[in-house]
């Protein structure tokens, strides 16, 4: 009886299956239809977003073997004809700063509640889009990385730039000799995130280039002679995209205390080994860049390294862009936050403080004091433009006597800080930063000390380390 039961049950469903086959067809097809005819309907209603889906140029470096040598640090592959530095990426901390990163963001979207889009964009090293596949097996995939974040986030959303990195890899997206990408891999990065943020987006040709020079970047402290002296033979080529768009950058310290009106970049001498660093000179700084855009929209970004070029391509975006260190802001972030009335916050940083020691800094910022009040006394904004000369020199503060510098240990992205010193000091004496003395990355000032100037010269380059 019992097995005459599960027959019929058995041939219950079948029959049951075999109706529903049948009209699934009707359905399925009149379901398809409503649906398009509706999303042409709200696509004829509402103006359409551009998909960032063109290829550009592209190659599938992942796939194929180069030559390929071991030179300090770093592996050099041959490609196009150009050999490429790449530091091979491995996750050896394992899941838990991975952890860390998704719930110290999910706790600060969750203190700044659903008036504040909170987003993450992990770029990925060089190393993701160019190691050969015969040097594979050195490396983590990344993008499984930040696919795991993106299941961790709750409330922030994910800024995924590698399939369009990826789509773009055989133009000059990152350098060759250097740790970090170009101007032009921030560009398209930053393409995306206007996209998903819902903003106006200049076009590339709405940039003025500055004059292409050749730059060896800092890959060539952590390699060996070989990798230098191919570096040499074809070194990479660095120019700056000037915004056409009126804006105007102001410079905070590290409690955001209001510093100097200047340039976003400098020029720096032809035969500077730091040009990187000495032409972005807001990648030492917090700052705040006031644009004509009146959507009332205002960024703040908190950024290592690979966010120091991301502000410039969204000048035609928000309001107002502020940016953050950090390891090097030392104020309380979610009381700048609603201090400044932000209304979009993205972290831009690469996949290595992601998943190692450093991501603890994040956390920090969410915890320490601010020191002294925070209040912005930056003067009033006329959105002077700070492009109309790709020669400028950074301007003087409004003391005649003072300026600003920026000083930093020259090992691989490790950024100390910057000082404050007057033109009158007695042979040129200026305040240390003192780097043994400090707490979750956070730098203090030491007042007691004596540095040479000409750091390019006297440099003691250390291991990776990012902004």
């Amino acid at each position: 009886m019992r097995k005459f039961y599960r027959f019929a049950c058995c041939v219950s469903a079948i029959c049951i299956l075999m109706t529903g086959c049948s009209n699934n067809g009707k359905t399925e097809t009149s379901s398809v239809a409503e649906v398009v005819q509706s999303q042409s309907d709200t696509e004829s209603e509402s103006p359409k977003i551009e998909e960032d889906t063109d290829i550009g140029e592209h190659k599938d470096y992942d796939k194929e073997n180069a030559e390929s040598y071991e030179s300090g640090s770093i592996i050099v592959v041959n490609q196009d004809g150009k050999k490429r530095g790449l530091e091979t990426y491995t996750m050896m901390l394992g899941e838990g700063c991975l952890e860390f990163y998704a719930n110290e963001l999910n706790t600060q979207k969750q203190l700044l509640g659903k008036k504040v889009n909170m987003y993450s964009m992990i770029v990925p090293s060089a190393c993701e889009l160019y190691c050969p596949a015969n040097e594979r097996y050195r490396i983590d995939s990344q993008e499984e990385i930040i696919e795991n974040v993106k299941q961790m986030l709750i409330g922030v959303e994910q800024v995924d730039v590698l399939p369009t990195l990826k789509n773009h890899n055989a133009e000059d997206i990152y350098y060759r000799s250097d740790s970090r990408w170009t101007p032009l891999g921030a560009y398209y990065a930053a393409k995306v995130f206007a996209k998903k943020a819902d903003v106006p987006f200049a076009d590339i040709s709405e940039y003025t280039p500055t004059k292409s020079r050749d730059y060896i970047g800092d890959l060539q402290y952590i390699s060996g002679p070989q990798a230098y002296s191919d570096f040499q033979a074809t070194p990479d080529k660095f120019s700056f995209y000037a915004p056409k768009a009126k804006y105007t950058t102001n410079y905070y310290d590290e409690n955001f205390k209001y510093l100097v009106t200047d340039n976003f970049y400098s020029e720096v001498s032809e035969n500077s080994t730091s040009l990187f660093d000495g032409y972005y000179a807001g990648g030492y700084y917090s700052l705040k860049i006031d644009t004509d855009v009146q959507n009332e929209r205002k960024v703040m970004i908190v950024k290592d390294e690979f966010g120091t070029l991301f502000p410039m391509f969204l000048t035609s975006s928000f309001s107002e862009i502020y940016v953050v260190s950090y390891t090097y802001t030392e104020a309380n972030l979610i009381e700048m936050i609603k201090e400044f009335g932000i209304t979009d916050v993205i972290y831009v940083m690469n996949t290595f403080p992601v998943t190692d020691t450093r991501v603890y800094s994040i956390e920090t910022l969410r915890t320490q004091a601010t020191h002294g009040s925070l209040k912005d006394d930056a003067p009033d904004s006329d959105s002077e433009t700070d492009s109309d000369s790709n020669t400028d020199k950074l301007k003087s503060s409004d003391k005649d006597t003072d300026t600003i510098e920026y000083i930093y240990d020259v090992g691989i992205n490790n950024q100390v800080g910057v000082i404050e010193h007057s033109d009158e000091d007695d042979n040129n004496e200026i305040s240390e930063i003192n780097n043994d003395n400090y707490d979750n990355e956070n730098f203090d000032n030491d007042d007691n000390g004596n540095i040479d100037n000409d750091y390019e010269d006297n440099a003691d380059y250390g291991d990776y380390d990012e902004d």
